[in-house]
């Protein structure tokens, strides 16, 4: 590659998709943004762009080259604040991916304190229940649940615990009863959810005679989104297992309560991750330090009211 600015050139074009914006973002003219595109396929020997009249798009290639860029920039960059050291300010578009759920209840409320402390951090929020691929996706950081199955080559961070309580609602309870056993939830409508990246659902799990027993529930809806699922339980259309920072507002009103409280399972952990480089970019750093600062925040939204009754 004969010019790194090609290579700049380019990555704001694909991050815009328009040569116009572009040249704005990067202090040029239309004319000297595409011709360092021209000059990066010439180099290349590909076509990284789609281009039409009213619109441009990356080909397939262009996409793969995209992430490499991403990648080489972010070392880069990395690389240079480390250089400089603590007068390094963290900047840049950060890049991040949060389940729906926690990222809804948790993660929004605290947004304003963080891009007060940052200023010239952009944050690129993802809300997705699917596992993303962070290399792959170009994705900075992370925040994942449960136990991690792909962490060899990342840097995690615990931030918080969170419990996973079954609840449905008074008017489910009234015509159905409750039960007083994992077991007894075979007699019982249940909300499964359902992971849309495996299309499985998520098992139940118990803490029974010390050890954790998963079971198999059924009922007649299944949702692949955790606020559909509260919702439901609250219509009293069935039974759900889920954390208490998303079932804490509606059980404090009344409309849901807990059962099964004593065979609650070991609570489920909540990580930070990013990729395990040499070089971390300030804006990385900075994030995951901040989200680690708000452990106490996390624990409250994740905590029931001492004065409700569980059975």
């Amino acid at each position: 590659m004969k010019s790194l600015s090609n290579m700049l050139a380019f990555v704001r074009v694909a991050e815009v998709q328009s040569f116009a914006q572009a040249s704005n973002v990067l202090g040029l003219s239309t004319s000297a943004v595409s011709k360092a595109v021209a000059r990066l396929e010439a180099d290349l020997g590909i076509k990284l762009f789609h281009r039409t009249t009213r619109s441009i798009s990356l080909t397939a290639d262009g996409v793969r080259f995209y992430e490499g860029c991403q990648q080489l920039l972010g070392e880069l960059e990395a690389l240079e604040a480390e250089i400089q050291g603590s007068r390094a300010t963290p900047r840049g578009r950060l890049t991040v991916s949060v389940p729906t759920a926690f990222g809804r209840v948790c993660l929004v409320p605290i947004l304003k304190s963080f891009t007060q402390a940052f200023p010239e951090i952009v944050l690129d929020i993802s809300m997705d229940d699917r596992t993303v691929d962070l290399a792959e996706q170009g994705i900075d950081v992370a925040i994942r649940t449960g136990q991690l199955s792909d962490s060899a080559n990342l840097i995690v961070r615990q931030l918080v615990t969170y419990p996973a309580i079954v609840c449905g609602s008074p008017i489910y309870f009234e015509q159905y009863g409750q039960p007083q056993h994992p077991e007894e939830l075979q007699q019982h409508s249940c909300l499964n959810f359902r992971n849309r990246a495996t299309g499985r659902f998520y098992p139940w799990s118990f803490a029974v005679d010390g050890k954790v027993e998963r079971y198999a529930v059924s009922g007649s809806v299944v949702f692949d989104n955790a606020d559909a699922i509260v919702r439901s339980a609250i219509a009293g259309i069935g039974l759900s297992q889920m954390p208490t920072f998303l079932a804490a507002e509606a059980i404090s009103a009344g409309h849901l309560l807990e059962v099964l409280h004593p065979y609650r399972p070991p609570e489920v952990p909540v990580w930070a991750c990013y990729l395990d480089r040499r070089f971390v970019a300030p804006r990385i750093r900075a994030f995951v330090e901040f989200m680690a600062t708000q452990k106490e925040v996390f624990t409250k939204m994740c905590t029931l009211p001492a004065n409700l009754t569980t059975t």
